[in-house]
């Protein structure tokens, strides 16, 4: 029974403590929901600020990154001629086997600026004097080629102008017997000094050889470096194995140098020899030429018959002779001059000091090419960047698209240099949207960045600012203190007794955060910015500055 009245007396104890907590909790939600809001208050406080004087700008911010454009210092020579010669590919001579131009030094590196005329790269002596001399050998041999070709077109030229004239002719016999005999004469007599022409340029091009001072030069070191090893080869003592098999290694190498160059030199003279006999023979030869030229117009009368049964054919056959021949002509005489204007643009190119020097100024971004390596392709060697062709590329709505035209000026400020103003010239809209599809439809925009860049990068991000609008020299207050009531704006001045006074202001132009004030105040006036809060009116016993 004891236990069961301390139960009992537990419960209610428990039962009241329960009562009491809803009962505070009641009291604190009725004090948050009715009591407290009434508690609270709406009070205005102003910030005080000054009329200022300056510029005001109405325009469009985007946002882009630089863009570098980019030019090239080029070669463009191919120098990869065709060796047909097979003793010049055995040739053990270092500088005959050089075929192309050869990197001595290079004085830039990638991330370096350079200014027009600074020395970029250096050619090695030995190698523009092989590439010239390979490029003056195939000059000579289009020479050779184009003389023959004319040669050839002036004989069969005669030729088809003989046979044409032969099958068309209806008039006398004899007359056209004695025409045929004579252009037949000419023609033998034509081909045959043709010939000669062909032979005395190769007598030049061998004379011009074995007075030329390189291959001289070469021909002399060949016979030093021969003597030289024949003696230390002699003075070998037979019992030293080591020093008699390379020297005498020396000696063969030396003597097989020495042979394959004397060789040589007896072929130029072997040709001078042979052509200068050849030429006798063929003098001769037009000589009796000229002496059977009554021999020739009979056999000319003989086949004058056949001729004029293929006088309708004669025109075409003419006519595609010609062509023929001209075509043949017009491309030895490419060729020719192929490798002519090659052989100007290599000495401009290599200069008199074979150095390459820079065209422009700018930021190098890749060099293509180092110290020992040889220019076998036509391409870039060096690419930089021009400090007056940095640009930036921006998107523009088509809202503001229409508001900007090409030639516009903007403002520019790039993320790197916050305090550094730029400015840039509208280049180029595309007329074409960015994405048909996309909800907002945009057009490209590049702008060419003016002034100094040598500070730039490309990839840097800029805002760009296109101005719209804008005046210069005029008063100016933040557009949130001018407030209107009945149409009239009003702004909250200070008073010359330090109150706050309302004044009537005439407002003008506006961009995105401050106000033109055409009249109603004067540079200096302090007036406020009128802004609301809320406070406990317990806790606010203080002055507010404003209005309640």
């Amino acid at each position: 029974m004891k236990e069961r009245l301390i139960k009992d007396k537990k419960f209610r104890r428990n039962v009241i403590f329960l009562g009491m907590a809803v009962l505070i909790l009641i009291i604190a939600s009725c004090y948050t929901l009715f009591i407290k809001p009434n508690l609270s208050q709406e009070t205005y406080v102003y910030k005080e600020e000054t009329v200022e004087r300056g510029d005001l700008i109405l325009g469009i911010m985007e946002s882009g990154s630089v863009s570098l454009g980019e030019s090239n210092i080029m070669y463009e020579l191919n120098l990869d001629t065709e060796e047909d010669d097979e003793e010049e590919e055995d040739d053990d001579d270092e500088e005959e086997s050089i075929r192309y131009l050869e990197i001595k030094e290079v004085y830039v590196v990638s991330g370096q600026r350079m200014e027009e005329g600074d020395a970029l790269f250096q050619l090695t002596e030995e190698s523009v004097k092989a590439v010239r001399r390979k490029l003056r050998a195939a000059q000579a041999e289009a020479q050779i080629a184009l003389s023959q070709a004319q040669t050839e077109y002036h004989i069969s030229l005669l030729s088809a102008k003989s046979t044409y004239n032969s099958s068309i002719t209806t008039g006398s016999r004899a007359a056209s017997d004695y025409q045929a005999a004579i252009s037949q004469a000419e023609e033998n007599v034509a081909g045959l000094e043709g010939e000669i022409k062909v032979l005395q340029q190769e007598i030049i091009q061998a004379q011009e050889m074995l007075a030329d001072e390189d291959f001289l030069e070469s021909y002399s070191d060949a016979k030093t470096a021969y003597t030289q090893a024949k003696n230390k080869y002699d003075e070998t003592d037979l019992h030293n194995s080591t020093a008699y098999t390379s020297n005498l290694s020396d000696f063969q190498a030396a003597k097989n140098t020495l042979n394959q160059i004397e060789e040589e030199i007896e072929g130029y003279q072997d040709t001078i020899t042979d052509n200068q006999a050849e030429i006798q023979k063929i003098e001769l030869e037009i000589e009796t030429a000229k002496a059977n030229q009554t021999v020739e117009n009979q056999i000319a009368k003989n086949t004058y018959d056949s001729a004029r049964l293929e006088g309708e054919l004669a025109e075409d056959i003419y006519n595609y002779t010609v062509e023929a021949l001209s075509d043949t002509v017009s491309t030895a005489q490419t060729d020719y001059d192929e490798i002519t204007e090659q052989m100007t643009k290599f000495e401009e190119f290599v200069g008199e000091d074979h150095t390459i020097y820079a065209d422009g100024s700018g930021l190098v971004t890749n060099v293509a090419y180092g110290e020992g390596d040889n220019l076998i392709t036509a391409g870039a060697m060096l690419t930089y960047v021009k400090e007056d062709e940095y640009t930036v590329s921006i998107d523009v709505s088509e809202e503001d698209v229409a508001a900007i035209a090409v030639g516009d000026g903007v403002d520019l400020v790039f993320t790197a240099y916050p305090d550094t103003p730029y400015t840039g010239t509208i280049t180029s809209i595309t007329t074409s949207a960015t994405s048909e599809h996309a909800s907002t439809v945009s057009y490209p925009v590049t702008i060419k960045v003016e002034g100094d860049t040598g500070s730039l990068y490309g990839g840097m991000t800029a805002d760009v600012t296109f101005v719209t609008d804008s005046v210069t020299d005029v008063l100016y207050v933040s557009r949130k203190a001018v407030f209107e009531e009945n149409g009239i704006s009003y702004v909250y001045r200070q008073a010359k007794n330090g109150s706050m006074e309302k004044a009537e202001v005439e407002t003008g132009f506006s961009d995105s955060a401050s106000i033109e004030i055409v009249s109603g105040l004067e540079e200096g006036d302090i007036i406020y910015i009128e802004s609301m809060m809320n406070v406990d009116a317990d806790a606010e016993s203080g002055n507010t500055g404003g209005r309640q």
